[in-house]
């Protein structure tokens, strides 16, 4: 049991950043609910009621704002390779932990105990702070599960890319990097595109065919060539070999369904037909995805 949720819990999980309106939203959001339903005790505040709830929203606007673009932006983001479930998780409670102390903090203030809270003694003060932070974590813990789970379900079903480019040894640290496929043909020139627009290609007998993206379209052009020599000239490290006849770009994967036994990828832009994965470049897939 251990076991399956600690693999669970290493599982790479989306990095991704809450855009600035939606910070604007929830804060926006948070004062009109302190404001409107008054909880834990604000109806008693004597003062005006609306000036009372912005720093709510002001506290909920600072902590996300700072915990998304500088905790998570500029410090978690080059000091960890690979984001997983549990890095998230801790990421999540750690905002929440963030809020509980500042809107604590402003509770206090409002009820004027923040001079008792501040004049009080060292241990009074840790009891009442760590009181709310596991209050926070206990009630917390729920939704950022529920959370999580939703969103991690939602990526692997429609946006696997952004699972894989989770992992910093995956991204492309250079869309614009020119791949050149070469034909044995001496009368015909290689193929030049660049990696952000390379799907997948497929070998068929002694011709490889490349699909790719011409003007926001995708369409395939077909070199005289084997796969050995593709994988001998053509390297990135989002190219993936998943068949003894196939090379997909992983940062265009939509979703993937299999098990041991195989998968079979789809590509964002191009359902005509999955790309399959034999099982023998399942280990590697997995390893990819999860």
């Amino acid at each position: 049991m251990l076991q399956q949720v600690n693999q669970l819990l290493r599982r790479k999980y989306p990095f991704e950043f809450v855009r600035l309106n939606s910070i604007l939203i929830i804060s926006i959001l948070v004062s009109l609910i302190i404001f409107i339903y008054q909880p834990f005790g604000f109806s008693q505040y004597r003062g005006n009621k609306l000036l009372g709830a912005l720093p709510f929203g002001i506290a909920t606007f600072g902590s996300l704002f700072c915990c998304n673009y500088i905790l998570k932006g500029k410090i978690l983001k080059h000091r960890i390779g690979r984001w997983t479930i549990f890095h998230e998780a801790v990421y999540i409670l750690t905002v929440f932990l963030v809020l509980a102390f500042f809107n604590t903090l402003i509770f206090l203030f409002f009820f004027e105990d923040i001079y008792a809270f501040r004049n009080g003694e060292l241990l009074v003060r840790l009891e009442i702070l760590f009181r709310v932070l596991l209050i926070t974590v206990a009630v917390g813990i729920f939704p950022v599960t529920a959370v999580i789970a939703i969103r991690y379900h939602r990526a692997m079903r429609h946006h696997m890319d952004s699972i894989i480019r989770s992992d910093q040894q995956l991204q492309e640290t250079n869309p614009s990097q020119e791949l050149v496929f070469p034909s044995t043909n001496i009368t015909e020139a290689p193929l030049q595109i660049s990696l952000h627009d390379f799907l997948f290609l497929e070998v068929v007998k002694n011709h490889v065919h490349v699909y790719h993206y011409t003007d926001g379209q995708v369409t395939s052009t077909v070199i005289r060539n084997t796969l050995t020599t593709i994988l001998e000239t053509v390297q990135a490290p989002t190219l993936f070999r998943c068949h003894r006849s196939f090379i997909v770009n992983l940062t265009h994967i939509k979703t993937a369904t299999g098990n041991s036994n195989g998968y079979k990828i789809m590509l964002k832009d191009y359902e005509h037909y999955p790309i399959p994965v034999s099982r023998s470049f399942v280990p590697a897939f997995q390893e990819i995805i999860h």
